[in-house]
């Protein structure tokens, strides 16, 4: 059973005079509104960009009527769109929203000042299931289109800006009756971008930075007591949400007694890595995000960050890798290389018989 907590006293006895004393009836902006208050940039979270340069909005028009799961981009970490149902009827689209946390009272489609000048009876109140989410009705003005969305919080009793997005890509393709944008291509773009805009202020930074100063954050590799050249050791990742992998076993690179890793990840949308305060970036321009770094111990945690620009919110995720020393082959030994060797040894076998078999064709008709 769903149960409705949206309803407030004092905004209904507004909307009962109002329904009483017709056009003496005064606003709620100019009764005074209790909902006035908004959070100031200080008090808000940082606010990370919804979508990509490149995108064009998807109007209702464009979706076929029916109720679809769909995934909602969010400006704010503070407030997180666990699930969301999209209902398109005629052109119309309207979506069920479920948060992760349950610190909102309301929502209402606009900026936070926009809300505090509002009718109470525009804000959207939130209902409550069984397990205690809160889940919110909102309209829908286009998918793949940054949308304003104010939240008031139960604490602070303050208007919050945020923004949504629903994001057209998550949404069945035979339900969409229009183009839609390379969206992986949009992606590469905004990480090329950033990464020659972060180029550009690291060497602006070391520029005005003295040149030891620069040098003394750089990680110290460990040693390694192998002969120069290119190997291959198991990985461990851990940390972040849990969704992104690293390849293992990785690259090992051995120059001078030193060791360094060649990392790649299971996405492409890394821009950088940080590690021992000095930032690595890609050494590819296309494919998964492939990093070389120092490898600064061995088969013990070492701290990372990884910058992500997933769906244009960069932000950098924690993570911890164990290069496992015991576990070192040579890259011949990998999963990969044998891949490799199954393939050419199929690709031969393969020409072999088709040899064979043109052979005794040729000869049948030799014979005739």
């Amino acid at each position: 059973m769903m149960k409705r907590t949206g309803g407030y006293i004092l905004a209904g006895l507004l909307l009962t005079a109002a329904a009483a004393f017709g056009p003496m009836a005064v606003s709620a902006a100019e009764a005074g509104n209790p909902y006035d208050q908004v959070a100031s940039e200080e008090e808000m979270s940082a606010h990370q960009e919804v979508g990509m340069e490149g995108m064009y909005p998807i109007y209702g028009g464009d979706v076929a009527d029916g109720v679809y799961g769909i995934e909602v981009e969010s400006s704010s970490p503070m407030f997180r769109v666990e699930k969301a149902e999209l209902t398109v009827r005629e052109g119309e689209m309207r979506a069920v929203l479920t948060l992760s946390g349950t610190g909102y009272r309301m929502l209402y489609m606009g900026t936070g000042a926009e809300a505090a000048k509002a009718e109470p009876a525009d804000f959207i109140p939130y209902t409550e299931d069984e397990e205690g989410k809160f889940s919110y009705e909102v309209p829908v003005e286009a998918l793949d289109l940054p949308i304003d969305c104010a939240a008031f919080s139960r604490n602070k009793e303050k208007w919050y800006d945020r923004q949504i997005l629903f994001q057209a890509q998550s949404l069945p393709r035979e339900v969409v009756r229009t183009e839609l944008p390379d969206y992986e291509a949009l992606r590469q773009a905004a990480k090329e971008r950033r990464i020659a805009a972060l180029k550009a202020e690291k060497e602006e930074g070391q520029a005005q930075e003295p040149e030891d100063q620069t040098a003394a954050v750089s990680p110290e590799p460990a040693l390694i007591e192998m002969e120069d050249g290119e190997y291959a050791i198991a990985v461990e990742l851990t940390g972040g949400s849990g969704r992104s992998t690293v390849n293992s076993p990785a690259g090992l690179i051995v120059l001078d007694g030193h060791a360094f890793a060649r990392l790649q990840w299971s996405s492409s949308s890394y821009d950088y890595m940080i590690v021992g305060g000095k930032q690595y970036f890609p050494v590819n321009e296309e494919g998964y995000s492939t990093f070389e770094i120092p490898i600064t111990a061995f088969n013990e945690p070492v701290p990372v960050i990884a910058d992500t620009t997933a769906m244009s919110t960069p932000h950098e995720v924690e993570y911890t890798l164990i290069f496992h020393g015991d576990e070192i082959m040579s890259a011949d030994e990998t999963p990969q290389a044998a891949a490799k060797k199954v393939v050419y040894m199929a690709v031969g076998i393969a020409a072999v018989c088709g040899a064979v078999s043109w052979i005794k064709k040729r000869r049948k008709r030799t014979r005739r």
